[in-house]
């Protein structure tokens, strides 16, 4: 059980890495935050940043030969590192639960979308055969689906990308789990229903508790559901912050070009895109400098002969990861 004050889920130190013949590619580094229940945490970035291998580390899921260290990566009180691989079953789906990217890859194609419903719920309970059945048409109901009697008897090729995400959602949340990550559960989605996605998400949020990880590319999503913020890049945290003030004041350069580098409707149309000139860092024995240096145009002395910085105040709640920090007016 959490203790009352203590965080759901506090991740101290994380680090994952892949020793490959070509070297050592450090997919996660030093990576240390926490999420509170009914909080919703997105963490952003690049792609190629960490934001996913973060998670997976968190969930027991990184593949082969994949190496998780951390110091603690504590949930309801219970530090995960120290669980058997099948206590860490145990607790996937009860406790905690990840929505893929990729639905269509995550569901069984030889199964129909009930029998995999069903499945999950038999592996993680007793019910009889008609509770589960009544559960899982509930559950495909909840998240939307018109006719969730026909989905139930359908496989999962027979279904569009955006019904398939939404079969995902429906099984990740039967088993009201403590803790939701999402991991770009948008993707597939057109803009009206990714709005109702992110609601029914920050629904399940706000009325149960529920506090969600969301690992997406869409600051306008972030703007609209989350409370606060991760900026990854190069495997590494950049910036931490509540949403408001990373929108208003962003501090680091990279946090500052990423929201630069967004369209909005109210640009000229004359406003050409801000891209963030050069490429993402090579993480194969990366140096311990700063990632963003070879990109940032705020690079001083320091930057150049110091290792990385570690997250530090610039305001309440409010850290970032830079000798240098931009931290003025960004752009609301």
């Amino acid at each position: 059980m959490t203790i009352e004050g203590e965080p759901l889920l506090d991740v101290r130190d994380l680090s994952t890495s892949f020793v490959t013949e070509a070297g050592t590619i450090k997919a996660v580094q030093h990576v240390s935050f926490s999420v509170n229940r009914g909080e919703v945490l997105a963490i952003v970035g690049e792609s190629g940043s960490g934001k996913t291998m973060t998670a997976l580390s968190i969930m027991g899921l990184v593949p082969s030969p994949g190496q998780v260290v951390a110091r603690r990566i504590r949930f309801q009180g219970r530090n995960l590192l120290d669980l058997s691989q099948e206590e860490m079953r145990k607790l996937r789906g009860d406790a905690m639960t990840m929505i893929f990217q990729d639905p269509m890859a995550a569901l069984n194609p030889l199964m129909t979308v009930g029998s995999q419903v069903q499945e999950l719920l038999a592996a993680h309970g007793s019910q009889s055969p008609k509770v589960m059945w009544d559960m899982t048409l509930d559950s495909l109901r909840s998240v939307g689906l018109a006719d969730p009697r026909v989905v139930m008897d359908s496989y999962p090729f027979q279904l569009s990308g955006g019904m398939c995400q939404r079969v995902m959602l429906a099984m990740m949340l039967i088993l009201e789990p403590a803790l939701l990550i999402a991991d770009e559960p948008t993707s597939s989605l057109d803009t009206t229903l990714q709005a109702d996605m992110m609601d029914r998400i920050q629904a399940l949020s706000r009325n149960n508790g529920t506090a969600v990880i969301l690992i997406t590319h869409n600051m306008g999503i972030v703007a609209r559901v989350a409370d606060r913020v991760l900026v990854m890049y190069g495997s590494r945290i950049m910036e931490e912050s509540e949403t408001i003030a990373l929108f208003q004041r962003p501090a680091h350069p990279y946090t500052w070009a990423l929201l630069n580098a967004v369209p909005r409707l109210d640009d000229s149309v004359t406003r050409s895109l801000r891209p963030i000139p050069g490429q993402p860092p090579d993480l194969n024995d990366p140096l311990d400098e700063c990632p963003f240096l070879p990109r940032c145009n705020k690079a001083i002395v320091a930057c150049r002969t110091s290792p990385m910085p570690p997250l530090a105040s610039v305001e309440e709640d409010h850290h970032v990861a830079c000798y240098n920090p931009v931290f003025q007016e960004g752009r609301a």
